[in-house]
C-alpha cells in the first residue's frame, strides 16, 4: 500500500515561518553592524591621510571595499597571534617560552606595570582578578664564545647564538580577550593605513623638491638674461651668457619633465583618492607575520632539535614591507602584580643603582 503524504499542519508552517523571518532579522542586523564599521574605518582613514577627501561626492562608496578588507586582514592577523600565555612566578619557572621572554621576575612585573596598563587600570579602577594583554617584543640574535659538551669533553670558545629580547610591552589590556581583540583591529587597521600612506607622502614630498629646484632655475635663468646680448665689462662677453642660458635652460627642461612624472596620479585630489586605494588594496602585503620556531635551552642560547634540556619555542614575528618587526603574543595575569606607578620606578631605579 503506497505511503500516504505527510498531513498538512499549519502550527508547523508557523513555526517555520517565524524561524525564517527571525533569521532573517538577525543577518539583517548583522549587515547594518558590519556595514556601520565599515563606515567608521573610512572615516577613520579619511582622517588619518587627507581630510579634505571628505569634499569629494562618492568618497566613502569608493574607499568602502578596500576598508572592508583592511579590517578582514586586521581580523586575520589578530586571529594568528598565539596565546593567551599566563605570566606570573610559577609560568616563569615551568614555561620555556616566558621563561625565555624576561630575564627574572623583576623584569616580568615591570613589564606588566607599563603605561599602557597603568592607563587602562586608571580608566577602570574597579578592574580585579585576571587581566588580558598583547605582549610585543623584538627577538635579538647575538653571536657569543660560550662552553658546549662535545661527546663526553666540555669544549671552550664554541661559537653559540643566543636569542634575546628587547622593547618588551604589554601594549594593550582588557579584562577579557573578546575585548581585547576589538580594541586591537582599527590599531592594526591604522598601521596598515600608515605603511600606504607614507609612500604617497614620499612622492609628494617628492614633487615639493622637485617644484623648488624648478623655480631656482628659472630664478637663475632670470638673472642670466638680461646679461645675453648686452655689454658687461665685468664678466666678459655674451657668449658665455649665451651658453650659460642654454645650460639652464636644459636642466628646466629635465626637472619639468620629473616633476611632470612625479606629479602622474597626484595631481588633484580625485587622483589623489585613486591612488590612495590602490596603495591600500593588498592590506595582505603591508603586513603580515611570519612564524618563527627554534630550540632554546634555560641561557636563551639556540640548541639543535635534539639537544638535551633544549625546548621548542615558537613565535610569530610580524614583518612590514621593509623591515621586521616586533613578536606578539597574547598573555593574562593577575592583577596583583602590577606595581603602581611608585613601586615600578623604586624598582628600576634599584636596578640601575645595582
Amino acid at each position: 500500500m503506497p505511503d500516504r503524504p505527510a498531513p498538512f499542519r499549519p502550527g508547523r508552517l508557523r513555526l517555520w515561518a517565524q524561524a525564517l523571518v527571525s533569521r532573517l532579522r538577525v543577518q539583517s542586523a548583522e549587515r547594518r553592524l558590519h556595514e556601520s564599521a565599515v563606515h567608521l574605518a573610512c572615516e577613520r582613514i579619511v582622517s588619518q591621510v587627507n581630510p579634505t577627501l571628505r569634499g569629494l561626492p562618492g568618497y566613502r562608496r569608493r574607499l568602502f571595499p578596500v576598508a572592508e578588507r583592511l579590517l578582514a586582514h586586521g581580523e586575520s592577523l589578530l586571529s594568528a597571534i598565539p596565546g593567551p600565555v599566563t605570566l606570573d612566578p610559577a609560568s616563569w619557572a615551568a614555561d620555556p617560552l616566558v621563561n625565555a621572554l624576561f630575564g627574572n621576575l623583576s623584569q616580568l612585573q615591570q613589564v606588566l606595570s607599563g603605561r599602557a596598563v597603568q592607563r587602562w587600570l586608571q580608566d577602570h579602577p574597579a578592574a580585579d582578578g585576571e587581566l588580558f594583554g598583547l605582549l610585543l617584543a623584538m627577538p635579538q640574535e647575538r653571536r657569543q664564545l660560550g662552553m658546549a659538551l662535545i661527546g663526553d669533553r666540555v669544549q671552550r670558545d664554541v661559537q653559540q647564538t643566543t636569542l634575546g629580547f628587547t622593547d618588551i610591552e604589554v601594549a594593550a589590556v582588557a579584562d577579557g580577550m573578546d575585548a581585547l581583540r576589538r580594541s586591537l583591529l582599527q590599531p592594526v587597521v591604522d598601521v596598515m593605513v600608515s605603511i600606504g600612506h607614507a609612500r604617497i607622502e614620499a612622492r609628494e614630498e617628492r614633487i615639493a623638491q622637485l617644484d623648488a629646484a624648478v623655480r631656482m632655475l628659472k630664478l637663475k635663468l632670470k638673472v642670466v638674461n638680461p646679461r645675453v646680448g648686452g655689454v658687461d665689462l665685468v664678466l666678459g662677453s655674451s657668449s658665455a651668457h649665451l651658453a650659460e642660458q642654454a645650460r639652464l635652460r636644459g636642466r628646466i627642461d629635465d626637472a619639468e619633465r620629473d616633476l611632470a612624472d612625479a606629479r602622474r596620479g597626484l595631481a588633484n585630489i580625485e587622483e589623489y583618492l585613486d591612488c590612495l586605494i590602490n596603495e591600500l588594496d593588498h592590506p595582505e602585503r603591508e603586513l603580515h607575520f611570519e612564524t618563527m620556531r627554534l630550540w632554546l635551552d634555560r641561557m636563551n642560547i639556540i640548541r639543535d632539535r635534539c639537544t638535551e634540556g633544549a625546548h621548542e619555542i615558537g613565535l610569530v614575528r610580524a614583518r612590514r614591507p621593509d623591515r621586521p618587526g616586533r613578536i606578539a603574543l597574547y598573555v593574562h595575569f593577575p592583577r596583583r602584580l602590577v606595581q603602581d606607578p611608585d613601586q615600578r620606578l623604586a624598582d628600576i631605579a634599584r636596578q640601575i643603582g645595582g
